[in-house]
């Protein structure tokens, strides 16, 4: 699209969520000694927080405690899950056997990214992770700044290695995005930013009456979402507004922008639409 836009991410805290099994290879355990006694070493006392999940209810809770941190603006942290993984069930909780969905989970981790400003970072050193990027939708606010995942299978022993010299880096530098330039091919990088400019702005630059008709449902389905049900009324006020919407892009773009990027807008309209100009001359 030829856009460019600044994007930086705060942090200043790891948090491990550790739900493999005492038999395993304890890569969890492992990350959370390598990266205390790297941080230690550079005067970060309490940059790591180490949570061995035994069950559900702990896990919703330590969210939670990460959740109230960040509420009260001490926290930006990154959120790594050390686990197995199913492509459609999600992550597994060994000690209680029970998996806890991609959807679920992604409502936990976007409440905590609401909470502190779009700086959570996800990391999933567990099989199938990037499936959670896949639920990541317009007109819904993002629920992390990016994702660090594998896309099919993964050797824990190779994840083990990786990790705490990428962690390390961050630590060091303070800089997410040194850590990010030299990560593995084994995991993929998915930033919400990106993916958003990207499709929103392909989508525009191809949109027909019938694709902004369908955009304009989209978004009476967000809205019903967000009020719960609507009365007759109220739906046909809706949908006039969203049709007002789709038919001044500019007034779209800003309703998009500010939902998804928790009430920022990292770009002004008049480069967006450059951007989109410049693309409909390349289709």
């Amino acid at each position: 699209m030829s856009l460019t836009f600044n994007s930086s991410t705060k942090n200043n805290g790891l948090i491990i969520f550790d739900a493999l099994a005492t038999g395993e290879m304890q890569t969890g355990r492992r990350l959370n000694e390598d990266v205390l006694d790297a941080t230690q070493a550079l005067g970060r006392n309490g940059y790591c927080t180490y949570y061995k999940i035994t069950s559900k209810q702990m896990l919703v809770s330590a969210l939670q405690l990460t959740l109230i941190e960040c509420g009260v603006g001490v926290l930006f942290p990154i959120l790594h899950f050390e686990c197995h993984g199913d492509r459609e069930k999600g992550i597994y909780l060994h000690a209680c056997d029970e998996y806890v969905g991609w959807p679920e989970l992604i409502e936990h981790i976007g409440a905590i990214n609401k909470a502190c400003g779009n700086n959570a970072a996800v990391v999933l050193a567990t099989c199938y992770g990037f499936e959670i990027s896949k639920h990541v939708a317009f007109m819904k606010p993002c629920p992390f700044n990016f994702v660090i995942a594998p896309q099919n299978e993964v050797n824990a022993g190779q994840l083990r290695d990786l990790l705490p010299g990428f962690y390390s880096r961050i630590a060091t530098s303070g800089d997410l995005g040194s850590g990010v330039r030299d990560l593995d091919p084994a995991l993929e990088f998915f930033h919400c930013g990106k993916w958003f400019y990207t499709c929103l702005g392909s989508y525009l630059a191809r949109m027909n009456l019938k694709e902004r008709q369908r955009m304009a449902e989209t978004m009476v389905t967000a809205r019903r979402g967000k009020v719960g049900e609507l009365t007759t009324e109220g739906i046909r006020a809706t949908r006039a507004n969203a049709k007002r919407v789709m038919a001044d892009l500019e007034g779209f773009y800003l309703e998009a922008a500010t939902t998804f990027f928790h009430g920022a807008v990292p770009v002004t309209y008049e480069d967006f639409a450059a951007s989109v100009k410049r693309l409909k001359r390349r289709i």
